[in-house]
């Protein structure tokens, strides 16, 4: 045992370093990675979103009212139509003959009966020219035409049946015999010159 502690054996060795490790090198980090915002993200796109239904309700609310415009106008149309539609009917009777006579009576002018004609070929006047008369128009176009007014049309008078006295002995008519072929089958016509009796 003296042999294994003795102190010229036992050496002590001076004690080395440990092997230097790599180690990495620090850097200065300014720091952490950029992450944006989620908040602002998600009130621009519930904005986006917004903008959008609020201009696709006023879209159809332009279109809306555009239809109702057009079927406002169709009414009015329509109506101008109708009204376009009387106003031909009014000038068409106007434009008559009848309704130009009676104006014309009415401002004085008078017909006249004996037209004259100018033939272009030679410039010779054909007729008689002959001046019109006062009152001329009442016996053409018929009494109550230059007033406007037509006499009204009285019925003929009927005269109530006459009854006759009755008498006892009456006579039944006398028929005459029809000739076959007088008269067509199924007519009740009597021949013209056949006479009842009485």
């Amino acid at each position: 045992m003296s042999t294994v502690f003795s102190p010229q054996k036992a050496r002590v060795q001076p004690a080395t370093p440990p092997a230097k490790r790599s180690e990495p090198k620090l850097r200065v980090v300014y720091g952490a990675p950029f992450r944006p915002p989620r908040m602002p993200f998600v009130i621009f796109v519930v904005s986006l979103l917004a903008a959008g239904l609020i201009g696709l309700l006023l879209l159809n609310t332009e279109l809306q009212r555009g239809t109702f415009g057009i079927t406002k106008l169709n009414d009015q149309a329509g109506q101008l139509r109708d009204q376009q539609e009387q106003l031909e009917k009014q000038v068409r009777t106007l434009e008559s003959p009848q309704n130009l006579a009676d104006r014309a009576l009415k401002m004085g002018m008078v017909p006249n009966p004996n037209p004259v004609f100018l033939r272009l070929s030679d410039g010779q006047v054909l007729g008689v020219p002959k001046e019109g008369k006062a009152g001329t128009g009442k016996a053409m176009f018929g009494p109550g035409t230059p007033d406007g007014v037509k006499p009204p049309v009285t019925p003929p008078a009927t005269k109530p049946p006459v009854k006759k006295p009755s008498t006892a002995t009456t006579k039944p008519p006398v028929k005459k015999p029809v000739t076959p072929g007088a008269t067509k089958p199924g007519t009740t016509k009597p021949p013209a010159n056949t006479t009842t009796g009485g």
